[in-house]
This record gives structure tokens, sequence and C-alpha cells, in this order.
């Protein structure tokens, strides 16, 4: 007992260390490199062009995100969220934020809605959200292999392209599953090819493609989020680990408490259940007046552990009116199907939205 409480206080020192030097020597963000997304020898439950190409029209929540993880080509590393939400009176909603990770205290973040182009998510059969300060475009025929994002927002805008070069993560392993009042559907290409610009004030940045990623998340159903509501999309660099863990309490048709993570491995998917706390530390918004936890710790059923902190506190994405809630750049320790060190981009939403 003695030697394997050693044992384990050795390597938890040992994540601690590996953990600030991988901070230190800035982030490894290199992109995986597959010509083809889906194993075509598995059975699928729907199209992924279909749900890409869906209007809002036909579900109730329609939702595009990317976390873009970026290298500048003079080495400045940020996280850019981008998630934009068309709904079906005509408005696309983009909730948009910038961390910069080598100085976490430059953070800037806005929600930005505006009315789609014609009222239609399609142009000539492919993705096209065209806003007047915001959009996403498919281009390739299949809108999926080649994406386009961009925004103007107060203090930055950006225009990426996004390659299909990661395999898909299909959350609960088949990429649909119930949900609040209904079914929804999600599925993610976890680390994507990334090229483009992002602009900060007056100064531009070119891209680094061969140290950027984009994670994109594409989520659809018959209901959005109407309780707590987390969502981790954990990345371990140098490996083919990626997941995505949901962790949320719905009240609705019926009363639900979702707790899983979907782990995307060389060998397939793998669902996994854990317990969770979150621990003391917290953040009050002085725009919300919500709290947000800062940290969680994970034990999931396999005997792994993690540990999930965020890397500054305020990290809240608002505007009067709109969903609010935090999209957080954390960072990873523990032990996880091999990995010890990784990172996150954590969505949450503490009970209700303000107002």
């Amino acid at each position: 007992m003695i030697q394997q409480y050693h044992t384990g206080m050795a390597r938890y020192f040992l994540t601690l260390a590996s953990l600030a030097a991988f901070a230190a020597a800035g982030y490894n963000f290199e992109p995986e490199h597959v010509q083809v997304i889906e194993d075509p020898s598995l059975p699928v439950q729907y199209s992924l062009q279909d749900s890409q190409l869906i209007s809002p029209l036909s579900t109730a929540f329609n939702s595009y995100w990317y976390a873009t993880f970026l290298t500048s080509t003079d080495d400045k590393q940020y996280a850019v969220l981008s998630q934009t939400i068309a709904a079906a009176n005509g408005l696309a909603v983009l909730r948009t934020s910038v961390l910069d990770l080598k100085n976490t205290e430059n953070y800037w973040q806005q929600i930005l809605s505006d009315p789609y182009h014609d009222n239609s998510t399609l142009h000539n059969g492919r993705l096209h959200i065209d806003a007047s300060t915001h959009g996403i475009v498919g281009l390739s025929n299949d809108s999926i292999s080649t994406m386009g994002i961009w925004a103007s927002a107060n203090d930055f805008a950006y225009n990426f392209t996004i390659k299909a070069t990661s395999p898909v993560l299909l959350n609960g392993g088949a990429g649909v599953f119930s949900w609040a009042d209904g079914e929804t559907r999600q599925w993610a290409l976890p680390s994507c090819e990334t090229s483009g610009e992002l602009t900060i004030g007056n100064h531009t940045l070119e891209v680094n493609t061969t140290n950027s990623i984009t994670w994109y998340d594409r989520q659809h159903g018959v209901a959005g989020v109407n309780g707590q509501f987390t969502w981790f999309g954990m990345q371990f660099p140098g490996s083919d680990i990626k997941a995505s863990m949901w962790y949320t309490d719905n009240t609705g048709l019926y009363e639900q408490h979702l707790k899983f993570i979907t782990v995307r491995k060389h060998s397939g998917v793998e669902i996994v259940g854990y317990n969770i706390t979150e621990e003391d530390a917290t953040w009050t918004s002085p725009r919300s007046n919500l709290t947000y936890p800062l940290a969680w710790s994970i034990w999931f059923d396999n005997g792994d552990f993690l540990r999930v902190e965020s890397v500054r506190d305020d990290q809240e994405i608002y505007a009067p009116g709109q969903l609010t809630a935090i999209s957080a750049f954390a960072s990873v320790k523990g032990r996880f199907f091999g990995q010890e060190v990784g990172y996150a981009l954590v969505d949450n939403v503490p009970g209700k939205g303000a107002t």
C-alpha cells in the first residue's frame, strides 16, 4: 500500500512537471492527416453531409461550433471560439472569443446577431450562412471536406479555412441520442488542418498550418440547453485519443441527467461512465451575475482520472438577451487511456442563461 502511494504520488508530480513544461514550450496543435474521415465498415445512422446541410426550419436547435487552436507564423498561440446558431427566424447568432494563450490576460469576446442572406443556409447545394458580420461557407461540394468561417467583431476578426483531415467522432457511438425534449445529433472532426488569418486590433497574424487545428462540432436536434450544461472537448496531443464529454441536467418532458464520455481511439470508439466533482474554485460574472466552476475532478469507470482547470477566470461570452455561457480553454492532467497531459475547450451553462 505504501509503495502504491509513493508510486501514485510520483506519477502525479511527474504529470504536474509535464504540464508546466508543456505550457512553457507552447502547445502542440499538430493536425491529423487522414484522407477518409468515416470508417466504411461501420454502420451509420445518418449521412454527415445531410446533417451538415439540414435547414433551421426542420430542427429547433442548429449549431455549428468551431474551436480553433492556432499558432501564428511569428510563434504566438491563440484559442478562437466561433459558434454559430442558425435559427428558423432567419437570424444567425455568433458566440465568439479570442484568448491569448501566452498571456491569458488578453481576452476578447462578443456575440453577433444578424439575419442570414435570403433566409437560407444553403446556396447552390452547399452550406452557406452569410450574415453581415460573420459567416460559414462550404468550399467543397460536400460542404465538409473544406469549410470557411469568418467574422468581424469589435476587437478582432478572422478568416479561416478548415480541411476535414481528422477522423469523425460520433457522440454516444452513433452520433444520435435522446436529450432534453427529444433527439439530438452530434458529431465532430476534432483535429482538422487550419489556415488563414487572425486580426487583433490593427495586427494581422498568419496561421502556421503545421501547428494549428480546428475542432469542428456539428449539433442539431429538437431542443437546446434548458438546464445545467457542461461539455468538454478534450485533446491529447501526439495521440489518437480525442474525447467529447457530456455532463448535463435537463428538465422538460422528463428529468434527465446525462453523464458520459465518448472516446475516439485508433481502434474505434469507447463510451465510458464517470463520477465528477466541481471543485471549490468559482468565478462570478459582473455582467450576468452567474457563477461558473473553474475546475473539475473526474474519476472514470475504467479506473482513469483527470483534473480539468480553466486557464483564466473570465471566459464568459455575454450579450443581453442571448444564451450566456463560458467557453473556456482549460488544462487537462491525470491518466486517461495512456495519456497524462492535454487541453480542452469547456462549454458551461450554470443553470439558466441570463437575460
